[in-house]
């Protein structure tokens, strides 16, 4: 994975549901801070994806420990959902994330 293409700075983030006192606080934390290429998907990859949900983006980044499908990644105010997790030919260098944008 080239350096010169991870310009864009990302944060990923798990949302946590915590219990104090009997009151359940829902909350988005702070996972890691990475840089990404961010990757607008055609409509083919779409389907090539094989995800259910409407995917829109693809992001890339050095690998990351523990990132899962279900958290989010930061770009400024824009925010993604991570659909899926790709551990590009597992060998622990690069992910690949395929998200959908919220709007």
């Amino acid at each position: 994975m080239r350096s010169g293409n991870l310009k864009h700075k990302v944060v990923i983030q798990e949302y946590s549901e915590v219990n104090n006192y009997g009151e359940v606080q829902k909350s988005w934390n702070d996972f890691s801070t990475a840089y990404a290429s961010i990757t607008p998907l055609s409509a083919k990859e779409y389907f090539k994806a094989g995800v259910q949900n409407e995917v829109t983006h693809k992001i890339e980044m050095r690998f990351i420990q523990g990132v899962k499908p279900k958290m989010r990644v930061m770009f400024g105010e824009r925010e993604f959902s991570i659909e899926s997790v790709l551990n590009i030919r597992e060998e622990n260098k690069a992910l690949q994330l395929i998200c959908s944008e919220v709007v």
